[in-house]
């Protein structure tokens, strides 16, 4: 079963149960990670852990902390008083949360292990059986971090009430769930760095983004609006939206720009890849390879692959999707041994460590704490 957490109040104290309650699985998870073989292939052997890990933290330090105090305020309040709960050294504490960014920095990420990052799909009631409105997204991400997640409810003093999905030592999460019944979730947008304008180091992660707009936005459209408002994004992310109204969408966002789609025949799916037509050109090009040891694949390639095989399934079922469709198509392995390139991720150095599904007008939030071929739902109600 998945970790569960309750915290309230204003952000310092949200962020200080946090640190509280968690204190001694963030401690181990940071022991396990740093010492992971997957952390050792992304840092050079030469260098020391010690001095690694003080590099990343002041690395994040200079890149978010601006940013976060002058656009996220509230988020960074609450990163550094988990940190300060949980005993954590502030750079350890910057450096975890900057490691979202680094991870898609185009002129280091293609020497880097493979992370597949995340699917979503989407249902409207014409599409099902039951006149549903359903949302899902597999979260894929390096597979040292999967014993390290938990479920957050959050009753803030001075925004919406919430449940997220999200790792130990983090402030903002990567799904969520509100009182209004707007879901939120992102998928990383990774981009190609012969446009500088798509990617930066400097500026605010996603996952905080994500958080805020669950405290603060009631609909899709006031979403929209925050997003596309929003003057310092760091990575490209593509966020889902789907709220209480049916009103649903993706986002897709570079550092910069941004695109919007919209469902057709009351279905939508959404891997990595920039589909817009204003977009297009941010994406990797098939040519740009991920090689470690054995392995060579195509970052590009997961994406695209998933992508096609969650339309087909979602184009084969619709009109009679139900929350039994979304599970097959969450865990499916496309009739062969599962791999880098199947919907629910098997990698050798990264695959599917959660899965949820939401159903917006019934406030339920529906988690796996591994691959869903293998796990059951477990169902929490935003009261």
């Amino acid at each position: 079963m998945v970790d569960f957490i309750r915290i309230t109040g204003n952000h310092l104290e949200r962020g200080f149960q946090q640190g509280e309650q968690l204190k001694d699985k963030i401690h181990n998870m940071f022991d396990i990670v740093f010492h992971s073989k997957m952390f050792s292939e992304v840092t050079s052997k030469l260098i020391p852990l010690s001095v690694v890990k003080l590099g990343l933290g002041i690395m994040g330090k200079k890149n978010m902390k601006k940013a976060l105090q002058q656009f996220g305020l509230n988020q960074y309040e609450k990163m550094m008083s988990i940190g300060k709960a949980a005993s954590i050294k502030k750079y350890i504490t910057y450096g975890a949360h900057f490691i979202e960014v680094m991870s898609g920095d185009p002129n280091s990420l293609y020497k880097n292990p493979p992370v597949q990052a995340c699917s979503m799909i989407f249902a409207l009631p014409e599409a099902t059986s039951e006149n549903l409105m359903i949302f899902g997204r597999n979260y894929d991400f390096p597979n040292v971090l999967q014993p390290f997640q938990v479920v957050r409810e959050e009753v803030p003093d001075d925004g919406y009430k919430n449940i997220n999905f999200t790792q130990y030592p983090l402030s903002g999460c990567h799904m969520g769930l509100n009182e209004k019944g707007l879901a939120i979730g992102y998928n990383y947008g990774r981009s190609w760095k012969q446009n500088p304008l798509d990617f930066r180091l400097r500026g605010v992660p996603g996952t905080f983004i994500v958080q805020e707009i669950l405290e603060t936005c009631a609909t899709t459209q006031e979403a929209i609006k925050f997003i596309t408002n929003f003057k310092s994004r760091s990575n490209g992310c593509h966020y889902g939206f789907m709220d209480a109204s049916g009103d649903t969408c993706v986002i897709e966002t570079t550092s910069t720009r941004y695109a919007i789609r919209r469902p057709e025949d009351g279905i939508l799916a959404h891997t990595n890849h920039y589909q817009t037509e204003e977009l297009k050109d941010a994406n990797l090009p098939e040519y740009v390879r991920f090689k470690m040891n054995d392995m060579d694949i195509s970052p590009i390639e997961s994406p695209i692959r998933r992508y096609q095989r969650e339309i087909e399934l979602l184009n084969k079922h619709k009109g009679k999707i139900t929350m039994a469709t979304f599970k097959d198509i969450l865990s499916d392995h496309d009739n062969r041994d599962p791999d880098d390139f199947t919907v629910c991720t098997h990698g050798p150095a990264a695959g599917t460590l959660s899965s949820i599904i939401v159903l917006p007008t019934k406030r339920e939030f529906w988690v796996t704490d591994n691959h869903p071929c293998s796990s059951e739902y477990q169902k929490f109600t935003l009261q």
